[in-house]
């Protein structure tokens, strides 16, 4: 075990934050209580001016290869701040969520909750081996037919009948990818999301949802599903 109070730079990271043409920095701080882990805690994102005095909030999260990324994705060009990591455990749950610098105060624009508030999704194992997976207006059928016998065998009976008790489900964001188109000058936000079979190792297939921040709100550009290679599966 470290020292609890020994609060070291996680990460730093010099951007136009301020101003379109300032140059500014942004800083991660935090204590690293275990030796030889990557995780942290009691974090604070330090916004320091190229001119005035440094600005601070304590940010609500802990965990693994906390990290910061700077880009501009409200396009009004001046960078806002995402901090990045991992919760950890066996869901590789990620942690994602931007910062704005505005009216010398830093404020919280997204976080990884949002996509599940915003955008949620659900999945359900049907009879005759199909899962149904429903996002917004979207609509997408898993054919788990050509799967083997004994995978077949946690969730179906022998007449094709959903078990009691199986589910299926969509999980929290497991990436959270910043891009940039080549014709664009903001950045955007590519989310991924497992959908979760008889176990939690069990992916049947991944939920991609693009999303902006432009006006500062939320917005999903376009949604789709990749699929496993041994699912046939259609769209609606």
């Amino acid at each position: 075990m470290s020292d609890s109070n020994n609060k070291v730079v996680v990460d730093s990271v010099s951007a136009n934050i301020v101003d379109k043409h300032s140059q500014d920095k942004a800083i991660l701080v935090g204590v690293f209580p275990y030796e030889n882990s990557s995780y942290s805690q009691n974090l604070e994102l330090v916004v320091k001016p190229d001119v005035g005095y440094p600005v601070k909030i304590q940010l609500p999260y802990s965990g693994y290869d906390m990290q910061l990324f700077c880009g501009d994705f409200t396009n009004d060009g001046k960078d806002e701040i995402m901090v990045r990591g991992s919760f950890g455990g066996s869901g590789g749950f990620e942690i994602g969520v931007i910062y704005k610098f505005d009216k010398n105060e830093i404020r919280e624009i997204f976080n990884q909750n949002d996509i599940s508030k915003n955008n949620s999704c659900s999945a359900k194992f049907k009879d005759n081996y199909k899962v149904h997976v429903n996002c917004g207006e979207k609509k997408y059928s898993i054919n788990l037919a050509t799967r083997p016998k004994d995978y077949l065998q946690l969730a179906y009976d022998d007449e094709g009948k959903v078990l009691p008790g199986v589910e299926a489900y969509v999980d929290a964001p497991n990436t959270l990818f910043p891009i940039k188109d080549v014709d664009n000058s903001y950045y955007e936000l590519l989310i991924q999301q497992r959908i979760v079979g008889v176990v939690n190792a069990d992916t049947l297939g991944i939920i991609q949802t693009l999303c902006n921040f432009l006006d500062n709100k939320f917005h999903v550009v376009t949604k789709g599903l990749y699929f496993t290679l041994d699912s046939d599966n259609k769209e609606n």
